[in-house]
């Protein structure tokens, strides 16, 4: 899993990287968290987790870092990109 960090352009740069096994061409899934509800007597809030688009690496910058296409959807800074083993 790794944040997407910033996208301009169509273009996302994201915290997933060698160290995490991610390659050029890979497609990835990228979630948001949604707030839903506040519950209980402590006022927690719930959240859903949403899937809102796909992004395609392009390029493994280094063991952390990638830069990636959005394919598809809404994809935005602090979603989450989630690198199927």
């Amino acid at each position: 899993k790794g944040q997407i960090l910033e996208v301009n352009n169509r273009e996302a740069y994201v915290c997933i990287g060698s160290a995490n096994g991610a390659k050029a061409g890979q497609e990835i899934p990228v979630y948001r968290y949604v707030k839903t509800a506040i519950l209980g007597e402590k006022h927690r809030p719930s959240y859903k987790r949403e899937l809102v688009g796909v992004v395609k690496i392009t390029e493994v910058v280094d063991e952390h870092f990638a830069n990636a296409a959005v394919l598809r959807g809404d994809v935005q800074a602090n979603d989450l990109a989630e690198l199927n083993p």
